[in-house]
């Protein structure tokens, strides 16, 4: 970790001293003799960072070279918040007439840092000198293993993550669960499975309690998970929100207002004729199973309590009178995962058996970290030597650390191996809460102003973050999750991965998190995320915070004031997402570090006018606030990246002149702006509202210059939607959403070969336009809403043939889908809402032989009826998949009514009122209603 910041700060140090020339005269040669004495310890570091947990010694003089780095950015950074703040304090008239009277404050401020300084610049020099009392030497392996990587990187060969199909060994156990759940007790059992973490628990209870024997088995059933930080009154309210999903029942509307004795009695009155399955899920020795087991009433109908739990004395209280204690996987089972990670063929080469087999047996059948070390082997040169290195290096980290039974040092191998940049993107996701998915781009929006992505020559930097997602998504270290409908992808990490994350950023003082009711923060980590609680932001004076980042916070306004520009004048990241502010202090304009500013989903109504004087800003997010007007110093972020603002947002016109803008979204066009937001080159992403049919050819124009453009959404509300003219569309545009009525499929849509997600809404287009889009080599997903007035669609023979999801929504007339032999292989999920004259499955649905599920709402009584009677009992697989897996959505439409929220508050408040895993990876951006039961007899 040591070498990872002494590769940033030399990083730093580098872009400082080529854009901040001015400002560091007269510092320059302190700096290069800094640069070129960390440089010469550099390629010392990583080897003591791997002995530092075996050797006192060692780990001493890392913690003194990594504080000594701190100590270099903390010096260089106040010293230019000073000089810019005294900079620009003043107006520009007052600036220029009294400039000579600030020369003295200047000098001085120089002065004292020139002396900061030499004297750090002494102490790097004795503690490099006492690295030769280490007799520390040089690793060959290291620079070939950053070599590796890099080339890994560049040749964009990334694996997935292990898939369902590749889950081993858990047949049996899942099959003993079901008969334990299901068998004819009729008193209330608790059925636990116990294991360390990584041993699959959870993956196998999901399996167990999404299987049909056990849904068709009982009346109603819950998922909760209960986690170290569980309350009892959101426990019981998150319980009684999934028993009524379940059944599609109206949650009870004072659900909010209840207290703990009513929350409870509540539950027990639902259950009290049911017959139903609880699942506990990670549930810590905190909680009292005393509390909550009078919810349960024993009706004697054959009810059933599952938890997950690490640990065995938890199952003991629990009384449970079947116990899973889950165990290692076996020899075979445990060599098949890990080829099925290690090699792209999953076949080892006889050479490398012997070095492979033994590293299996070292990882101790543990899924986790067979997992982690396949991914780790995957990158790595298939020779004997490299294997053998891998091998002798892992002998005296498996023996340490029996309370993690060796899988903490198997992840801390793979994180030892991760290139410096990569392990502080790692670490970075300790302080997220627990379980919490965030969406991609939003990850690497926060790394790129962290500064952690290295410049990489022909990439921008959110090009090279996305491969360092990549990776650690290949390396097991992150994982990926889609959704459907969503343009976005979420990344979360594993739980055990998650506390080594937290437990390596507070050892060395990179992150620390705070969930408890504190009023004061002192701690020398730099970077801070509070959560799930009331708190006074404050800080000691000393403040090394470089981020602080709010989950569920109430802050109040004044502490915000007081403390932002005194304590936390150093923030590179200040993100208060939906937190309780309602106004931005006018001192956050003196956060002169400042690169990323979220206040989206807040009762913000204004930033500050001087907010041009955050010349470093790269990102800026006032999505879902009440900002009705941008100020005009929005005008002077030459830097920013990324603008998020609310629709119908007024928006000054030197925005265009923004060059470095990548991002900007929802900007409403006019008569005025329709030519220079053609200015921005550099979009990647852009959403345009409010577009007229007059704005149509300087439209085109203008979209035509955006080269670059990756994600477009066009929005016409009324007026017809014309964008025919454009000739030359952006060639790397990966996902188009159209919104507004159409003459025509504009021509030039068939052209764009690396189209991978098309949305059509609100077209009404008179003519089939299938036609025009079967040629698409590369579409994946495709959504029809409102865009068709006509009465039969049809995917012809060797069409669409790499369309995974389709979703046909809202076309009144339509009463006939053909599909074609050799249409659509590879579709996967096809949904079809609100087409009433639909009397039949689609003709030809035989021949979508990799379909998984098929969805259906508000469709015609008749085809209803034939389903009931099994005239499509072919494809009832299909259905059951499906229709189960939204019976929540009627209760979603219903809330989102009451509410009245759009669909991303909704989804924020889906994230508040689940919590966990299972909100994140079922909630999806539609509703469907109650018109197709299926569950009562499929």
């Amino acid at each position: 970790m040591a070498e990872s910041a002494v590769d940033f700060l030399l990083q730093t140090l580098g872009s400082l001293v080529r854009q901040e020339t001015s400002l560091l005269q007269g510092l320059r040669g302190n700096i290069n003799e800094i640069q070129h004495e960390l440089q010469s310890m550099r390629s010392f570091l990583k080897d003591a960072d791997r002995r530092k947990r075996s050797d006192d010694g060692v780990r001493t003089w890392v913690d003194q070279v990594r504080e000594a780095t701190y100590k270099v950015e903390d010096i260089i950074d106040t010293y230019v918040y000073q000089i810019v703040k005294q900079h620009t304090r003043e107006g520009i008239i007052r600036r220029a007439l009294y400039s000579p009277l600030l020369l003295p404050k200047r000098y001085y401020y120089k002065h004292r840092i020139a002396s900061k300084l030499q004297a750090i610049k002494s102490e790097i020099h004795e503690i490099s000198e006492r690295r030769q009392r280490y007799d520390f030497h040089e690793e060959g392996q290291t620079s070939k293993m950053k070599d590796d990587v890099e080339n890994w990187q560049r040749s964009g060969e990334y694996l997935h993550l292990i898939s369902d199909e590749e889950i081993v060994g858990i047949d049996k156990k899942k099959d003993f669960l079901i008969g334990k759940l299901t068998d004819e007790r009729p008193k209330l059992a608790v059925v636990a499975v116990v294991g360390m973490g990584g041993l699959g628990k959870t993956t196998l209870v999901i399996k167990v309690y999404d299987s049909p024997q056990v849904k068709n088995h009982f009346e109603c059933h819950a998922w909760i998970t209960v986690s170290q930080s569980y309350k009892l009154d959101e426990l019981m309210r998150n319980m009684i929100k999934e028993l009524y999903e379940s059944n599609k029942e109206e949650v009870p509307d004072d659900i909010n207002k209840m207290k703990d004795s009513d929350l409870v009695q509540t539950v027990i009155n639902y259950l009290q004729n049911k017959r139903y399955v609880i699942v506990l899920d990670d549930v810590w020795e905190t909680i009292e199973w005393n509390h909550i087991r009078v919810a349960f009433p024993n009706n004697r109908c054959g009810s059933r309590i599952m938890l997950t739990t690490r640990m065995r004395d938890v199952a003991l209280s629990f009384e449970a009178e079947n116990t899973l204690y889950l165990e290692p996987l076996g020899k075979d089972d445990a060599w098949l995962l890990f080829c099925n990670r290690a090699f792209s063929n999953k076949s080892c080469p006889s050479e490398l058996q012997p070095y492979a087999k033994s590293l299996v047996q070292k990882c101790d059948g543990l899924p986790l970290a067979i997992v982690t070390m396949g991914a780790l082997m995957l990158t790595k040169e298939k020779s004997s030597l490299e294997w053998r290195k891998v091998e002798n290096s892992l002998n005296w980290q498996l023996s340490n650390n029996k309370k993690m039974g060796g899988m903490k040092n198997i992840l801390l191998l793979s994180f030892d191996d991760l290139p410096c940049n990569l392990k502080y993107c790692f670490l970075y996701f300790g302080l997220f809460p627990e379980d919490y998915q965030i969406r991609e781009r939003r990850l690497i929006r926060l790394w790129v102003a962290e500064g952690f992505i290295e410049e990489r020559e022909g990439h921008t930097l959110e090009e090279v973050a996305a491969d360092y997602i990549k990776e650690l998504t290949c390396r097991s270290m992150l994982q990926i999750v889609e959704q459907d409908f969503s343009p976005y992808r979420g990344i979360r990490m594993h739980d055990v991965l998650r506390e080594l994350a937290i437990s390596i950023g507070r050892e060395q003082n990179f992150c620390s998190t705070r969930d408890r009711k504190e009023e004061i923060w002192t701690n020398k980590a730099r970077y801070l995320s509070m959560q799930n609680s009331i708190v006074n932001i404050q800080s000691s004076s000393t403040c090394h915070h470089r981020s602080l980042m709010l989950f569920q916070i109430k802050i109040p306004s004044l502490s915000l004031c007081s403390s932002i520009s005194s304590r936390y004048k150093l923030l590179r990241v200040l993100d208060l997402r939906a937190s309780s502010i309602e106004s931005v202090p006018y001192e956050l304009v003196e956060l002169f570090n400042l690169r990323y500013l979220d206040l989206s989903y807040t009762n913000v109504e204004a930033l500050p006018k001087s907010i041009g004087r955050l010349q470093n800003l790269q990102s800026l997010d006032i999505d879902e606030t009440k900002i009705k007007i941008l100020p005009k110093g929005v005008e002077m972020l030459k830097k920013l990246r990324h603008l998020f603002i609310p629709s119908s947002t007024e928006a000054p016109d030197g925005i265009f002149n923004l060059n470095c803008l990548q991002t900007l979204s929802s900007i409403g066009i006019n008569d005025d702006t329709v030519r220079k937001v053609g200015n921005l080159t550099q979009l990647r992403s852009l959403r345009i509202e409010d577009v007229k049919r007059n704005n149509g050819k300087e439209l085109s124009a203008s979209l035509q210059k955006m080269k670059a453009l990756l994600y477009l959404t066009v929005v016409s509300e009324e007026e017809i939607l014309d964008l025919d003219a454009v000739s030359f569309p952006p060639a790397h545009l990966n996902s188009l959403s159209l919104e507004g009525r159409l003459e025509r499929l504009p021509p030039w849509i068939g052209s764009l070969q690396n189209l991978a997600r098309l949305d059509l809404r609100r077209s009404n287009l008179k003519e089939d336009s299938l036609s025009s889009l079967e040629a698409l080599p590369n579409l994946k997903i495709l959504r029809l809403i409102t865009a068709y007035v006509g009465e039969e669609l049809c995917f012809r023979h060797g069409c669409f043939l790499k369309l995974k999801i389709l979703q046909i929504l809202e076309i009144p007339k339509l009463n006939m889908i053909k599909i074609e032999n050799g249409s659509m292989t590879c579709i996967e999920k096809l949904y079809l809402k609100e087409c009433p004259e639909l009397k039949r499955i689609p003709e030809g649905m035989q021949y979508l032989t990799s379909l998984q599920a098929l969805g259906l709402s508000d469709m015609s009584e008749e085809l209803i009826q034939r389903i009931k009677a099994g005239d499509e009992r072919k494809y009832k697989h299909q259905l059951e998949t499906e229709i189960h897996r939204h019976r929540k959505r009627k209760i979603k439409r219903r809330w989102r009514k009451r509410r009245k929220m759009n669909w991303k508050k909704l989804y924020q408040w889906e994230k508040k009122r689940k919590g966990k895993r299972r909100c994140s990876s079922t909630f999806e951006h539609k509703s469907w209603t109650s018109s197709i039961n299926f569950t009562c007899f499929i």
